[in-house]
């Protein structure tokens, strides 16, 4: 079984109906097989972008409630590490969630990513290692 990470853009698009990545991250999550993992980080951004519509953020957390994803827990000693890749890229948007996601990566050894952000085209783990994007052919320029 694929375990992989799942990033922000993925499920907004997933929740949204009118996002343009919609239909083709639902038919992404309908094929996959295997275990999606994210971090609270991402849960609360995703919270906060689909907030103008209660009904779809309940329906979010009602999807993590029964299992769709699972969320990966950091404490106060991954800062360190999350620190150091928002340093390490810092002429790139990584922000927080970016970099809890790049921590739990190296962290839950998880080498897998769906994601519609390019940045991850060039985040690599601290030994040097890109994350394999599952679903390149949709990533946003």
């Amino acid at each position: 079984m694929i375990k992989a990470l799942i990033d922000t853009g993925p499920i907004v698009a997933f929740f949204d109906e009118s996002d343009f990545y919609c239909a083709k991250c639902r038919l992404f999550l309908k094929d996959f097989n295997g275990k999606l993992f994210t971090s609270l980080a991402v849960v609360t951004e995703v919270s906060y972008l689909l907030a103008d519509n209660k009904k779809v953020q309940k329906s979010f957390i009602e999807w993590i409630k029964n299992g769709a994803i699972t969320i990966l827990n950091q404490d106060n000693q991954q800062f360190d590490s999350i620190l150091a890749f928002m340093e390490k890229y810092s002429d790139r948007p990584m922000d927080f969630a970016d970099a809890s996601l790049m921590t739990i990566s190296e962290i839950y050894d998880i080498r897998n990513i769906f994601t519609l952000d390019s940045d991850f085209l060039f985040y690599k783990s601290r030994k040097g290692k890109l994350l394999k994007i599952l679903n390149e052919n949709m990533i946003k320029n």
